[in-house]
């Protein structure tokens, strides 16, 4: 019994894990890829679910202006803090049942993660 329990434990924490890559016939896409070139390569994603997130950060205070040899300022802001609109899209993709369901992350249309969803299904 323990090991059935422990089996199922490890096969639930497998299927989370993020992916380094994911093969799309025999090419790779991975962290850094573009939409497009996901796209071209896995085809069109089962599902996909868009939004938009803010993000705030420190924005780059200083920059170098080569025109005046001088360094300038970028933006002065209250507090030294900004909100980044950022475009989050997770497309799913279904490779059927023998094969796990991949959920790649894009922020801003390049690859961010790619994680593992499962087993797949007919569909």
């Amino acid at each position: 019994m323990k090991s059935i329990c422990w089996s199922l434990i490890t096969a639930a924490l497998l299927a989370s894990d993020p992916a380094i890559a994911m093969r799309c016939g025999t090419k790779l896409i991975a962290k850094g890829d573009h939409q497009l070139k996901v796209q071209k390569l896995c085809g069109e994603p089962s599902y996909v679910q868009v939004r938009n997130v803010y993000r705030s950060g420190l924005p780059r205070s200083r920059h170098w202006d080569r025109t005046t040899d001088d360094a300038t300022d970028d933006e002065l802001l209250l507090h030294q803090r900004s909100l980044v609109e950022v475009v989050v899209e997770d497309w799913i993709y279904n490779f059927g049942p023998s094969k796990l369901i991949k959920q790649v992350r894009f922020e801003n249309g390049v690859v961010v993660s790619i994680n593992n969803r499962g087993h797949g299904y007919l569909e």
